[in-house]
């Protein structure tokens, strides 16, 4: 029974995840993640022991997905608006662990930064430091932006092994 209904499920999902996805951004706010939503539908189709038992399986997804739209708009009608001052002040706050954990985290992020070779270096220094888009990286060092793409791909490898040991 549970193979059958995990196959089920699965045939679900292929055909009403793209649709679903889209009955959750257009009735709610931008910031919440349709995804999350789509997969809070499949958690609670999942605890159904006999999926077969439903008729109209569409009307059925359909029905719980306005159920959990419907508990989202009650839940953040019950949480308190947070001013855009009150999380920044929330963010600033820094204990004496969190600076050093910060500073020892920079130390390392530099340390796999000089590791990497100099053209690579300045392509991640331009995006991450200066935030400049490709076009602009490619411009200001006389390469095409293919090659922005290639060191930035290239350098995320990279760093991604020193700074990940398994």
């Amino acid at each position: 029974m549970k193979e059958r209904n995990d196959k089920q499920l699965k045939t679900w999902v292929e055909r009403w995840n793209t649709p679903l996805r889209r009955f959750f951004e257009r009735r709610l706010p931008q910031h919440i993640d349709a995804e999350d939503l789509a997969q809070e539908v499949y958690l609670r189709l999942l605890r159904i022991k006999d999926l077969d038992s439903i008729i109209e399986p569409q009307a059925y997804v359909y029905f719980v997905a306005r159920n959990i739209a419907a508990e989202w708009y009650a839940r953040s009608k019950q949480r308190p608006q947070h001013y855009e001052e009150e999380l920044d002040a929330l963010m600033e706050v820094a204990t004496p662990e969190t600076l050093l954990q910060q500073q020892i985290e920079q130390r390392t992020f530099d340390e796999s930064l000089r590791l990497l070779p100099p053209a690579t270096r300045a392509v991640i220094y331009l995006k991450l430091r200066d935030g400049k888009t490709h076009e602009q990286i490619a411009s200001h060092l006389g390469i095409s932006t293919r090659m922005v793409r290639r060191h930035l791909s290239a350098g995320y490898v990279d760093l991604r092994r020193h700074l990940i040991k398994d």
